[in-house]
């Protein structure tokens, strides 16, 4: 009876400190990113469409493809929470503003415009890392549920999985490069567990010597095929961009 209640103290023990190292890696990920990233304040870049398969862009979901029907987009963010996407589909000329919890979409050319609340849709509000930049975002956008090295990896990789909160049962994992910040890949995960989408950043930049920008974005779907590459150009970090850009 001692032994097995000295065996039961042993693993709980055992299992405690496995909790506190698991937290501790949390918070120095945490720590390392946001003081790396503390000085960024805005970007502004042009994505250009490289390649869309309609096709492969619907599995992922099917209003997925639209966003590739812009060839070409100038994006505005502003942390922590403002961005701006203004695009051509022909001669129409369309914008979305993101601005705290509103959102709005409009075509001038066809007198349209919607504005909504999207503070209990979260999976409607954009931020840096939907650009490909990784920033303490993702601890103030997300539940971030893990949060360490990727011991999987030969290179000094952190993998971090996080949550939206009105969505916990899917999954997103990106993985960090742990020297640099880089953003080299993020996962999309259903809630049965099976994949939804792959995003592989390559061809980073760093901008003003303070973050490091992918410079093209390759999306793939759950059957492994490629179906949308961005690159983007024309980018600028710390412009001050205006709190006016953003109106609604």
């Amino acid at each position: 009876m001692v032994l097995r209640k000295n065996l039961h103290l042993v693993l709980f023990a055992a299992f405690v400190a496995a909790c506190l190292s698991c937290s501790a890696a949390h918070a120095d990920v945490r720590s390392t990113i946001s003081q790396a990233t503390r000085g960024f304040k805005d970007v502004k870049l042009t994505c250009r469409v490289l390649y869309a398969n309609q096709a492969e862009l619907k599995k992922i979901g099917k209003d997925f493809p639209k966003s590739y029907e812009f060839k070409t987009t100038t994006v505005w963010y502003k942390s922590p929470d403002k961005m701006k996407m203004v695009g051509k589909l022909g001669m129409l000329k369309a914008a979305v503003v993101m601005n705290g919890d509103r959102k709005a979409t409009f075509i001038p050319a066809l007198r349209y415009s919607k504005k909504e609340n999207i503070e209990e849709e979260p999976h409607k509000r954009q931020t840096d890392l939907d650009i490909g930049i990784v920033t303490d975002s993702i601890w103030r956008d997300y539940i971030v549920v893990d949060a360490a090295d990727d011991h999987g990896s030969d290179d000094a990789v952190y993998r971090i999985t996080f949550v939206r909160d009105n969505a916990r049962q899917k999954k997103h994992v990106c993985w960090v490069d742990a020297k640099t910040l880089k953003l080299l890949k993020l996962e999309k995960y259903e809630s049965d567990g099976s994949l939804k989408s792959r995003y592989i950043y390559s061809k980073h930049s760093l901008i003003n010597g303070l973050i490091w920008v992918p410079g093209r974005v390759d999306v793939y779907n759950q059957d492994a095929k490629l179906a949308g590459t961005t690159a983007y150009e024309s980018i600028s970090v710390n412009i001050g961009i205006p709190d006016s850009e953003f109106k609604i």
